[in-house]
């Protein structure tokens, strides 16, 4: 750890532009997303905060696990084909963007997908679902919609945007972090239907 911390501005350019060539010049990626990661680099400034130090050490761990380059090629790869996932072809775009809208306000309203609330908004979302897809809204149901929607969703990506956005000083903005955690989080609660 004390070591990633000493890193000059050089070597820290170094380690995430091997990140990068590493992890999409192999892949067919979108040439946007890789533009995309390349104009979002990580920059530690000369006097960063505790919390940027620490969101860099985490960062610099993250890159170098192959694990975690292997999600962002996959995540790569799924953009450059633009594919969509199963389930938000078969519901359409109405009922996504109504499930979107719905889990981003309960995240405002900081209500926690296990809490009781949670779980009211997740079964109107699941009977909506379920309704859509000619389907029970039962416990099977909500474990392949969890499933569905864990497809399209790597919570270590989101962490690898989240610490870019904390080691460049950015405000981390709620409305950009992905619903798909909550909503995740909410079907794999365990309740029966």
């Amino acid at each position: 750890m004390h070591r990633l911390t000493q890193l000059s501005g050089e070597e820290r350019r170094r380690l995430i532009d091997d990140f990068v060539d590493g992890t999409f010049g192999t892949v067919d990626a979108d040439p946007a997303a890789v533009a995309m990661v390349r104009a979002a680099t990580p920059d530690l400034p000369d006097d960063p905060s505790s919390e940027q130090v620490s969101a860099w050490v985490e960062l610099a761990e993250l890159v170098g696990d192959e694990d975690f380059r292997a999600r962002m090629r996959r995540t790569a790869r799924c953009q450059a084909a633009g594919s969509t996932l199963d389930i938000e072809s078969e519901v359409g775009e109405e009922l996504m963007e109504f499930t979107r809208q719905k889990v981003a306000e309960a995240m405002e309203s900081g209500i926690d997908p296990l809490s009781d609330r949670g779980a009211a908004v997740i079964d109107d979302l699941v009977d909506r679902f379920a309704e859509v897809l000619a389907r029970t809204p039962d416990t099977e149901f909500r474990h392949w919609m969890a499933q569905q929607f864990e497809e399209a969703h790597d919570p270590q990506v989101d962490r690898y945007w989240r610490l870019v956005w904390i080691v460049n000083g950015w405000q981390v903005v709620p409305n950009l972090i992905p619903v798909y955690p909550w909503l995740i989080q909410a079907l794999r609660n365990g309740r029966d239907a």
